[in-house]
């Protein structure tokens, strides 16, 4: 077995590993290796020549205590399932370690298995029921990404965050539904509020109202939030968020993203 970095010529052969392991929708997946394969930051591991497993570690930045630091950000983790349970994965996120003098960042599909291999989780957000608002009668605004990438750097000054660039905010609002007041925003997936920013008190109200309008039944948000003291803290849950190789980075926000 030989762990290296991919090359150009790898690309169907990613593509092909990907489209298999995640049973990815075409459109994405036809997206994401447009902007986003960059081999230099892939790596493979090759049995008698042949891709059997690979991971994109993503360059990124995060933001702590006002100081924008480097990372990377591994997404499409993925092994044929003819060569699991062998140790590969493993050893392309030791390599993945080794070769960055920075934090390496995920947001896990299996939690245990990335702890095992000496990742922690470093946030979690409160899962509130949606219940007792008074749905509103007004429509989610249009937002351009400076306003919503501002709104979320605002909501996680305190403790930081994974850091977004224009395609991974693209990546966000095409994949979720996305609604939006003056001063707040909230991604929903199956009619759950998932990531939820307001800046002030009454962009909070504004968007738990429209929330409520929309059907949504859950919203998950920061301790601090200003939504957090709309909402009955003691039915609040903590949902784990991403995972860092870096105990250094405890506390910053890393969701998943593209």
């Amino acid at each position: 077995m030989i762990i290296e970095r991919a090359n150009q010529e790898d690309f169907s052969s990613l593509k092909s590993l990907w489209s298999e392991v995640f049973s990815e929708d075409p459109v994405f997946l036809e997206h994401f290796f447009t902007v986003r394969f960059a081999s230099e930051h892939i790596f493979v591991a090759r049995k008698d020549g042949i891709i059997v497993s690979a991971l994109h570690a993503l360059p990124a930045q995060y933001l702590q205590g006002g100081t924008i630091k480097e990372c990377s950000f591994i997404v499409g983790a993925a092994t044929y399932a003819s060569h699991r349970k062998q140790g590969i994965m493993g050893a392309l996120l030791a390599a993945v370690k080794q070769a960055y003098n920075h934090p390496i960042t995920l947001f896990p599909a299996v939690r245990p298995f990335y702890e095992a291999n000496g990742y922690y989780t470093t946030s979690s957000v409160l899962a509130f029921p949606l219940e007792g608002i008074e749905a509103s009668s007004a429509a989610s605004i249009p937002m351009d990404i400076e306003h919503l990438d501002s709104l979320y750097r605002t909501e996680h000054a305190l403790h930081g965050c994974l850091l977004r660039d224009r395609k991974a905010w693209d990546f966000l609002t095409e994949g979720y539904q996305t609604l939006c007041v003056q001063n707040g925003y909230a991604f929903i997936s199956g009619g759950k509020a998932v990531e939820t920013c307001a800046s002030d008190e009454t962009a909070a109200k504004e968007l738990l109202a429209l929330l409520a309008s929309n059907a949504v039944t859950e919203v998950h948000t920061l301790e601090n939030s200003f939504l957090t003291r709309l909402l009955d803290r003691k039915k609040a849950v903590p949902i784990p968020m991403g995972m860092s190789t870096d105990t250094s980075m405890q506390g910053v926000y890393i969701a998943e993203q593209y």
